[in-house]
């Protein structure tokens, strides 16, 4: 049999004949060339093959395979494990509901495990859950069109009836507001369009708040200075641009440009009559930055002041216009939350948590980490507001005794 001494004689003889140099490469081929007709098997030959039988059809077809050279150029060409998780975060941006949210945590879940093993994401089977979670997102996403679209209809012609009489008839606007509220429960809004009924009670309630509370600031002064009326009419409609903007400072906290205690505390009336009337809960949540005496200490009380505006502005960019955010004091913040389900107030909460954790807040030349922690009560667990904002107050000092950065809630869950 023809030993490796004579393979490497005929190599090199071989190149020598053929003009060809002598490179590691070339000397490779010609080698296995030489070795196939002597059929001789040797390690480093499975080992090429078994590497260049597992490429795809289209790695093949590429160009001639002949040397480890050739091969390392066609894998150096795949797709890395990097590019492939920028492929994963890219499809979490897309697949992200923007209406329905019902199935996000499957969405969740689907990320999550293309993430840990991103070479997953192009497998059949991942390939088919995109396409479901993709159909999904759309069929989902037609249906709450639709059902808004039919519910429209049936607000403003219900609206259109009664609203105008409410405030023209001069009745008890509560009896007024309660019997649209039973033609509103007749209706049969869809569930697509739960948060703008909430709205237009809350409009509702604002109404009602607004017409019984003038009446008993106004009722005595207009009869006891009748014969002035007209004048004070006149001044007060060239006075209106004023009065509003007095109004909005004296309800808006001046640092963070949310509402401030006071007109939390009014907001709080309202939503307590919204709640004795349409049985609409919400939930107390109160937040305390951490670390914030550390900061002001470390970087300065404008630093301070800077992070309670950009956290501000992020509580008021992930609340709705239906909830309420304000700034209860120093670092602590208040929100209440409307809701359906129990589980729409911890997706509130998540999204303010993983906001806050992706931010760096931007002092001069430092980057500052944001934490905070916060205790969250359901309205509807309690006798009294009092009782379930007492209870939240508690929790969010429990979350900041056990280490800070956590949030807990009353039901015993915590984030």
């Amino acid at each position: 049999m023809i030993n490796i001494k004579e393979l490497t004689k005929n190599t090199l003889f071989q190149l020598k004949d053929e003009n060809i140099s002598t490179t590691p490469e070339h000397y490779f081929v010609e080698f296995k060339k030489q070795a196939e007709k002597a059929n001789i098997e040797l390690e480093e030959f499975k080992e090429f093959n078994r590497i260049k039988n597992s490429l795809t059809q289209e790695e093949k077809n590429s160009l001639k395979i002949e040397s480890f050279n050739e091969l390392a150029n066609i894998l150096s060409q795949r797709i890395t494990t990097d590019e492939l998780k920028n492929l994963v975060a890219t499809l979490s941006d897309i697949l992200t509901p923007s209406i329905d949210y019902s199935f996000i945590e499957d969405i969740e879940e689907f990320i999550l495990k293309n993430i840990k093993n991103p070479k997953t994401i192009i497998s059949n089977d991942s390939l088919e859950k995109l396409k479901e979670l993709s159909k999904k997102r759309v069929d989902a996403d037609r249906k709450v069109l639709k059902d808004k679209t039919d519910d429209v209809v049936k607000l403003t012609s219900l609206m259109s009836r009664y609203f105008d009489k409410t405030l023209n008839d001069g009745k008890n606007s509560t009896e007024e507001i309660i019997k649209i509220k039973d033609e509103l429960l007749s209706l049969n809004i869809s569930s697509s369009s739960f948060r703008e009924l909430k709205i237009v009670e809350k409009k509702l309630i604002d109404t009602i708040y607004n017409i019984e509370h003038s009446m008993k600031e106004n009722h005595k002064m207009i009869e006891d200075n009748k014969e002035k009326f007209q004048q004070l009419n006149r001044q007060i409609e060239e006075l209106q641009k004023e009065l509003v903007l007095v109004k909005e400072e004296y309800q808006v906290d001046y640092l963070t440009n949310i509402l401030n205690r006071r007109a939390y505390h009014k907001e709080v009336e309202k939503m307590e009559k919204k709640f004795s009337i349409f049985n609409a809960n919400y939930a107390i949540v109160f937040y305390d930055i951490d670390h914030f005496k550390e900061i002001n200490d470390q970087f300065g009380h404008s630093c301070g002041d800077s992070v309670l505006k950009n956290f501000a502005a992020i509580l008021k960019d992930l609340t709705r216009k239906e909830d309420i955010i304000a700034r209860y004091g120093g670092e602590e913040f208040v929100a209440l939350v409307n809701y359906q389900e129990e589980i729409e107030v911890q997706r509130y909460i998540k999204r303010v948590k993983k906001t806050l954790e992706n931010a760096n807040f931007l002092y001069k030349d430092s980057q500052i980490k944001i934490k905070f922690s916060a205790g969250i009560t359901y309205r509807n667990k309690y006798e009294t507001f009092t009782d379930a904002k007492k209870r939240a107050d508690e929790l969010l000092y429990e979350a900041k005794h056990k280490g800070r950065n956590k949030i807990i809630i009353d039901d015993g869950i915590e984030l």
